[in-house]
């Protein structure tokens, strides 16, 4: 409940300045070039101000930064995080950015979850199924898509089906969206699409003659994706070798958007509207100009080819004016942006399949909520996210088979030219690889006798700790001996770094007071995503099922060897 509130919070306040934007344009419009052209910058600059103020060490951003935290710390994030994506989106989002708010929503929820698992000082486990939940809330609170969040945050975000994750974050989904409905009184899509526009066109469910036609799509969708995906990280590459303070870097991006809005107003706002009078379609969360599209009275055969040309440039302009707002360091959400490509190859397909007797049963409306989730799952390479997102947009059942057939295919075909998607590229970037869930299977499919363990050495407790100096210089982990010969403990290079502070009183020592003091021992037939648990803290030795030791096992063995796994079934 408390998710979904902050979700409102945040979502309400820049859909009502995107409502008086429009009206302010409509009552003004002498003004509105001026308007178009400095508001965006302001916005960008105020965005800039905000990162200044709420500083954060993680290095990625937005949902990137909470995979950073789930594989590089301990799912760890900190609470100037959200204060710093509530405000810079708004600040992007509610003056033009070409952004959404669905991505700041998810770090917003999955942040809070974070502190509400430090304050019970729970495992690392549960902290990742908690933030998890706060991301699923906050998904299912802006698009009142329950299952949307359900399948964002086990797709992309988690990359796991288990039963101990997947109940939890159910549950905090479901509570989320109904206290949306409940807060709103109405069960219908905080932004949506209309259901209506679906059946009015009269097209056929997908069958054997109109399944080669959202294949097509499929296919279309996917390569679509990885424009979109490339264009904003050409504009990552680009703004990030600019000469100027970073916190600048923003307005930057900002300014030729508003070149991009001048030409718009002083070309194509008298003959284009799209329900948002003179601001330009390819501003905001771009709705408006999707709504239009999913239309079909918006769809005519005489002009069929003209419009198909028009939504494919509006197209590239979205991307682009995504990769100058995101690309430049604003803070907002792709899954929008996304969205709106989508409608738009897919309008574009439908509406020049009008003079194609093989697509003309299909209908222009499907094509374009098709395409919306063919375009969502190729860049986030989640196809049921992206499926579930268009069908509960929609709330029409015929159309689930075929943006699940869409979403599918556009993914295979995403993956296949960029092996990354939207989010996991930053990380790779880093040097941070993120398994698919198939790849965490095969962690738990393996087992500790599928590493090579490190050589057991064997020292007595009562040593002085002084000895170890001389042993570290080709050793790193030991195995501490009580004075009966059984287990005591374990000495690992982050013991010894610890003792190293104060070396003067390394012979004052003896090796068990270094030690981390452990009686456990690793299993040979022990899965290896239980034993990577198990030696966060340090490395482990290993016995066979009679108990003699036979090594010590380290994360970075569990990591080397699942990583030469995942190259080897890639």
């Amino acid at each position: 409940m408390t998710l979904a509130v902050v979700a409102l919070a945040f979502i309400l306040p820049i859909k009502w300045a995107e409502r008086a934007a429009i009206s302010w344009l409509h009552d003004h419009p002498g003004r509105a070039a001026l308007a178009i052209a400095i508001v965006p910058v302001l916005g960008a600059l105020a965005c800039g101000v905000i990162q200044l103020a709420f500083p954060v060490k993680i290095r990625a951003h937005g949902v990137s930064s909470v995979l950073y935290a789930i594989h590089r710390r301990r799912s760890q994030l900190p609470a100037t995080l959200a204060l710093r994506t509530w405000f810079g989106a708004t600040a992007i989002i509610a003056t033009g950015g070409s952004a959404g708010p669905e991505g700041p929503i998810v770090t917003i929820g999955a942040t809070l979850g974070s502190i509400i698992s430090r304050f019970l000082r729970v495992d690392p486990r549960t902290a990742t199924t908690m933030l998890g939940c706060g991301a699923a809330a906050g998904l299912a609170a802006v698009f009142n898509a329950p299952i949307t969040g359900i399948f964002f945050v086990l797709e992309v975000l988690l990359r796991d089906f288990s039963l101990r994750t997947f109940t939890p974050i159910v549950i905090s989904s479901v509570f989320a969206a109904a206290t949306v409905q409940t807060l709103l009184g109405t069960q219908e899509p905080l932004f949506g699409v209309s259901a209506q526009a679906v059946s009015a066109d009269g097209a056929t469910a997908l069958n054997i003659a109109t399944a080669p036609a959202f294949a097509i799509l499929g296919i279309a969708c996917g390569i679509a994706s990885v424009f979109f995906v490339r264009t904003v990280q050409a504009c990552e590459t680009a703004f990030s070798r600019l000469p100027i303070p970073r916190w600048m870097s923003p307005a930057s991006g900002a300014a030729i958007l508003a070149v991009l809005g001048i030409l718009n107003i002083a070309f194509a706002a008298r003959w284009m509207d799209f329900g948002q009078g003179l601001m330009p379609p390819f501003y905001g969360n771009g709705y408006p100009l999707a709504n239009a599209v999913l239309d079909p009275a918006f769809y005519h055969h005489e002009t069929a080819l003209a419009v198909g040309a028009l939504l494919i440039g509006l197209a590239v302009v979205k991307c682009v004016a995504t990769g100058l707002t995101l690309g430049s360091g604003g803070i907002g959400g792709l899954f929008a942006p996304a969205l709106l490509v989508g409608a738009l190859v897919g309008g574009a397909f439908g509406s020049m399949g009008e003079l194609v007797p093989l697509l003309q049963d299909v209908g222009p409306t499907r094509l374009a909520l098709a395409g919306m989730a063919g375009v969502v799952a190729g860049t986030t390479h989640a196809p049921l996210a992206g499926a579930m997102l268009v069908y509960e947009l929609s709330r029409e059942p015929s159309i689930l088979l075929p943006v699940i057939l869409v979403a599918a295919l556009s993914t295979i075909v995403a993956r296949l030219l960029e092996r990354h998607s939207v989010y996991t590229a930053e990380l790779a970037a880093l040097g941070v690889q993120i398994g698919s869930t198939t790849d965490m299977l095969s962690l738990r499919r393996m087992r500790v006798s599928d590493v090579m363990l490190k050589d057991a050495v064997f020292v007595q407790g009562s040593a002085s700790a002084h000895t170890l100096l001389a042993l570290a210089e080709t050793k790193d982990d030991f195995i501490v001996l009580n004075d009966a010969g059984g287990l005591e403990g374990v000495v690992g290079a982050r013991d010894l770094r610890m003792a190293l502070v104060h070396p003067e009183a390394l012979p004052l020592l003896q090796v068990r007071d270094i030690a981390r003091i452990s009686t456990r021992m690793i299993d040979l037939d022990m899965p290896l995503d239980q034993a990577l648990e198990l030696v966060e803290r340090g490395p482990l030795p290993v016995k066979n099922a009679t108990g003699l030791i036979l090594g010590v096992i380290t994360r970075s063995r569990i990591m080397r060897t699942w990583q030469r796994r995942i190259e080897r079934d890639s």
